[in-house]
């Protein structure tokens, strides 16, 4: 969702910097990249450990689920990912079944869809919290999957962060890297093909490589 869906990544950034300054954490940009898709579970696990931090993993990610639910309903997030919706839209004729499997909580998750009058093309939505293992690992990618009863070799996902391509290349899936800026430098060259943005000349990117795969 964030950062293929919706340009939510630099305000995340800034709302993350704040509170990084709040818990006395000097991070620099390079370091904060590395978490971009990552799991919240797995992120303040790495950065409680890294830093010596006396709040709990489980308070570290109640306190940035509550921001990150107030960056997204702020009016500053109020349009999808330019062409992204002319692609979803694209998908859904051609009779693709879809899912969103994020990161972000599933209340987020339900509010940037509903928000951005997207949820009905999505069959099944998976959150970070309904995995035992976060991004980078496969899980939530396979649970999605499992869902829709098909094998990881015939799933396609979409993915802007270098955590998220390891996600779907581990579960065996083919993956299309999306070079969103707005995320950071992110490695993302494992994936099997890459975009730069959704225009029309990449959406018909896209399909050539789903319908010769």
């Amino acid at each position: 969702m964030d950062g293929v869906l919706v340009d939510s990544e630099p305000f995340y950034k800034i709302m993350n910097m704040d509170y990084f300054s709040e818990l006395g954490i000097n991070m620099d940009e390079e370091e904060y990249n590395g978490y971009v898709g990552m799991s919240s579970q797995k992120m303040w696990s790495r950065i409680k450990s890294n830093y010596d931090l006396s709040e709990s993993v489980g308070e570290l990610m109640k306190s940035e689920k509550v921001r990150m639910y107030e960056a997204l309903r702020s009016d500053q997030i109020s349009e999808p990912i330019e062409g992204i919706r002319e692609l979803i839209n694209i998908f859904s004729a051609k009779g693709f079944k879809l899912s969103v499997a994020s990161s972000s909580s599933a209340v987020n998750i339900r509010l940037v869809l509903d928000k951005l009058n997207l949820k009905e093309h999505f069959e099944f939505i998976i959150s970070g919290e309904e995995v035992e293992n976060g991004k980078p690992s496969p899980d939530i990618f396979l649970k999605a999957a499992q869902y829709f009863s098909a094998d990881p070799e015939d799933c396609f996902v979409i993915e802007d962060s270098a955590n998220g391509v390891t996600a779907a290349k581990s579960a065996g899936m083919h993956c299309i890297g999306f070079r969103n800026s707005n995320s950071g430098e992110q490695k993302i060259d494992h994936a099997d093909i890459i975009v730069n943005s959704f225009s029309s000349a990449e959406i018909s990117n896209i399909l050539n490589f789903i319908e010769t795969e």
